[in-house]
Parts: structure tokens; C-alpha cells; sequence
């Protein structure tokens, strides 16, 4: 993680406008807001309370990175009894995420976490870093049926890709009349019936063998 963390009790929500309201399309959604200026106008920041930082922040009603950004996660057991999880960007957040931290050194970013019954916030923190790599750690916090929601919504860091049972098998020997025939090593080379060995033949096919020169 690229972030400073400099606290990690889990709060709750006392400022709806920075969470809007679950679709029935997204079982559970991540937010990510950043901090804004305190003169801005209501239409574009809010005040909230950090209690991990022990300060009022004023943040951007608009989040800068959602759920819709995250490609894979990795949930982990934190030391609390809570959950943490590791999210990792699709190309285009990882570039949102790239530009946002060049620009905004030394501000917060705060993590909330909203489901059909539940919000609160599981991480605010310091941008102290340019983060290229496109990974943001949520280091505890979230609930156990949170993670499970995030399980369904979304792959696991790390897991096998499962081949689809219709993908043909590549290199599969060649069947022909006199036996198989094995693909040369070299995909590339061709064929060569002087250096390469002849193709087996079994006995019930020798009616296929080639005529031979007669002395």
C-alpha cells in the first residue's frame, strides 16, 4: 500500500450526502472521497468528522474512485477481528488513482463502505506518495458479511483462471491413417521428411505404405 494510514477504528457515517443510497444492482459499493477545500460551496463538499484523524475534513460529495474501478481484491484477517482487504485498480482507475495523488499530496482520502443495511467508514489517510501500481489497502474494519459480498462481486487476487471446457486443448497430436504424428518441438519449423523420423505405422494399416523401388 502506498498510502499512509494514521488510524483505523471503524466509524460510523454521520454525513449522508458523501454516500448516496445502494441500487439493488450493487449489493455492496465502495467510495472513495478526497478532501476539498473548506471555501468551496455545500454543492460540491461536506463537512465530516475523522475520528481516525481526530479532525473535520471537508470532502468532495462527488466520489473520485468507486467500486466500478476495482478489478480484484484479496480480504485478509486483521489484528483487531475485523476484515481488511487489498483492491486492486482497473487500468483506468489506476490512472485516476495515478493523477489524483500526484495532485493531491498531503490532503486525505477516505474509504466508505455502504450496503443495504450498513455505512460507515473503514479508512481515511494521508496521501503522502505518488501511487502508481494502482493499489489501495483497506487495513481493517469491514464486516464479515461485507467481505462475503465482495467475494461474489468480485475475483480474487491470485486465483487460478478456470479454462473454459470448450477451449480445444492445444497440441494435440494429429491423428493420421498409418498412426500419430507428434508436432515438431520448434512450432515454427517445418516438416521435414528427410531429417524428421517416419510417422509410425501399424500393421493393419501397412496396405497404406508407399510402394517401394524396385532393385
Amino acid at each position: 500500500m502506498r498510502l499512509s494510514i494514521l488510524c483505523t477504528a471503524v466509524l460510523s457515517l454521520a454525513f449522508s450526502p458523501v454516500c448516496p443510497a445502494m441500487t439493488k444492482k450493487t449489493p455492496i459499493a465502495i467510495r472513495m472521497h478526497t478532501e476539498a477545500d473548506k471555501n468551496d460551496s455545500d454543492s460540491f463538499s461536506v463537512p465530516v468528522n475523522l475520528i481516525y484523524q481526530h479532525r473535520q475534513a471537508y470532502l468532495s460529495k462527488v466520489a473520485d474512485i468507486s467500486e466500478k474501478m476495482v478489478e480484484k481484491i484479496l480480504p485478509f484477517r486483521a489484528s483487531d477481528g475485523t476484515w481488511g482487504c487489498v483492491l486492486k485498480l482497473i487500468p483506468s482507475g489506476r490512472i485516476r488513482l495515478e493523477t489524483m495523488s500526484a495532485n493531491l499530496r498531503g490532503s486525505a482520502l477516505v474509504i466508505f463502505v455502504i450496503t443495504e443495511t450498513s455505512r460507515h467508514q473503514v479508512a481515511d489517510m494521508i496521501i503522502d506518495r505518488i501511487v502508481t501500481d494502482g493499489i489501495i489497502t483497506i487495513p481493517r474494519g469491514l464486516k464479515d458479511f461485507e467481505i462475503e459480498l465482495l467475494k461474489k462481486q468480485f475475483k480474487i487476487l491470485g486465483e487460478p483462471v478456470k479454462q473454459n471446457p470448450r477451449d480445444k486443448p492445444k497440441d494435440k497430436p494429429m491423428e493420421m491413417p498409418g498412426g500419430t504424428f507428434e508436432p515438431p518441438a520448434d512450432r515454427n519449423a517445418a516438416y521435414d521428411p528427410i531429417t524428421s523420423p517416419a510417422p509410425a505405422r501399424n500393421r493393419r494399416n501397412s496396405a497404406l505404405d508407399l510402394p517401394r523401388l524396385q532393385d
